[in-house]
């Protein structure tokens, strides 16, 4: 077997490493063409693992080292025809394809994701999580990408009912604004991964000071969830980007659930809220037009 039958290399050493090089691996045969592109230290921050990891997984694969396996890649994806389009929009998905397809394909990767979520979602740990926004001064929320759109609609749905929330939009003001925190303090950091660098490095700043933290992620074993107290996690989606697609989905739905329980837990502070919000805003709703009767014939 030649270097350009990485990936079936890959998936036949799999069963047999551990723990950091099984999440490398993982990577690796998700997204190739992705990896193709990384240096060393990207791969690492992106698996959370060390360029001495990656060196190692590299020589368990029987490669001399991280060149090599970039080559190996290239040549892999070059080979399988592996485009920008099958990377990011999915194989599920043609470019012919009509809309039905395309809705089916989609519909199908988020109710999975949806049922998988609600079907392993510890709700005795929303409890407590519900339980720490309650008694917190002040509520931090991290995420980068599509996790950064999940965070502020979780700052949005607390501000309204009266919690002072705030969404950190870049790590270094995250940074800066958790350095503050202190025991009263919650910080939430949200990455479907789990191995987003900047993420950890929020949570981790966040503990060194005391405050509560709280992880929202599909892998229980990943760095993000080792800095964290509370653990949320959303199903494992499949490699396909249509179902990538449905991730903020099953973060959104472990967000209703939350916010729905804090909510409850602060019932008579929730409805008091509501009320004067909605009143705040009611001047700015047009009327709805008449309808026009339409003349007898």
């Amino acid at each position: 077997m030649n270097d350009s039958d990485i990936l079936q290399r890959l998936r036949g050493l799999r069963p047999t490493m551990g723990g950091a090089l099984i999440r490398i691996a993982d990577f690796l045969l998700a997204e190739p063409a992705e990896a193709a592109r990384l240096t060393i230290t990207d791969l690492a921050d992106r698996t959370g693992t060390s360029a001495g990891t990656v060196t190692r997984f590299c020589h368990t694969a029987g490669l001399s080292g991280f060149a090599a396996l970039k080559l190996a890649l290239a040549e892999q994806v070059g080979r399988s025809g592996t485009s920008r389009w099958s990377t990011d929009i999915g194989r599920q998905i043609d470019p012919a394809d009509d809309l039905d397809q395309v809705l089916k394909v989609i519909v199908a990767a988020n109710t999975q994701a949806l049922l998988g979520t609600a079907d392993q979602l510890d709700l005795a740990v929303v409890d407590q999580v519900a339980g720490a926004i309650t008694e917190a001064r002040a509520i931090h929320l991290f995420g980068v990408g599509t996790s950064a759109i999940t965070a502020d609609e979780l700052r949005i749905r607390l501000q309204r009912i009266g919690f002072a929330c705030w969404l950190w939009p870049e790590v270094h003001g995250a940074l800066v604004g958790v350095a503050l925190a202190g025991e009263r303090d919650l910080v939430i950091g949200i990455s479907h991964s789990g191995q987003i660098a900047e993420t950890i490095d929020v949570l981790r700043t966040a503990a060194e000071r005391g405050a509560g933290t709280v992880a929202i992620t599909n892998d229980p074993a990943s760095a993000l969830a080792a800095e964290a107290e509370l653990i949320l996690t959303t199903a494992q989606t499949g490699a396909e980007p249509a179902d990538a697609l449905a991730d903020r989905h099953a973060q959104l739905l472990v967000l209703d659930v939350l916010y729905t329980r804090v909510a409850q837990l602060n019932h008579a502070r929730t409805l008091a809220a509501l009320e004067t919000t909605a009143a705040a805003v009611d001047s700015r709703r047009v009327p709805r037009p008449k309808r026009r009767r339409t003349p007898p014939s």
